[in-house]
């Protein structure tokens, strides 16, 4: 809404200071409607494929969450695997009692090192996909954002320059400032 008021202003003075003409106030509300009109009709028409370029891009950043999700959930899956072993282990270790008391203890103190080792070190690899992946997509979508928000202002600056009376304004604009900068040396 700020935006607006000072897009508003900004064209009211700028009308205001050309030449000396007098421009009434209902004039300058038109033409500030017009322009607000313009502006509207660019946002209607360009918002469909601005939405269905982010949304794209916000599916293929999903997506690699997704997958990382899905060697998450991979990694959980070795990690009970392991824990399983070390179940298996623990049986194993009890029915040789008999036998083995000490090679049983060595055993399942083998084993738990074991899984917890290539738990810590799943969950370490999960945990390093996940925050590269993350910052790979905020960068990516930065920089997407950036382009398209260039894309948008280079189409909407060629697009007001082809109206030859915004040329006119502008060239004479440019003029004057630069007549008033040599009358100041």
């Amino acid at each position: 809404m700020k935006a607006i008021f000072t897009l508003i202003l900004f064209l009211g003075i700028s009308f205001a200071s050309e030449g000396g003409a007098h421009h009434s106030p209902l004039e300058l509300f038109w033409k500030g409607f017009n322009v607000l009109l313009f502006l509207g009709i660019v946002y209607w028409l360009a918002r469909k494929p601005v939405s269905e370029a982010f949304n794209n891009f916000w599916k293929s950043l999903t997506k690699g969450v997704e997958d990382s999700e899905e060697e998450l959930r991979k990694a959980r899956e070795e990690l009970q695997k392991a824990k399983e072993e070390l179940e298996k282990a623990k049986v194993r270790a009890d029915e040789s009692v008999a036998l083995a008391r000490e090679s049983a203890q060595v055993e399942i103190e083998n084993a738990k090192k074991h899984a917890e080792e290539v738990a810590q070190r799943i969950r370490d690899r999960a945990r390093e996909t996940v925050e590269i992946e993350l910052k790979k997509a905020k960068e990516e979508l930065a920089l997407y954002g950036m382009k398209k928000a260039e894309e948008i202002a280079k189409d909407l600056l060629k697009d007001t320059f082809k109206d030859p009376e915004v040329n006119r304004k502008y060239i004479e604009k440019q003029l004057k400032s630069l007549e008033e900068a040599n009358a100041k040396k």
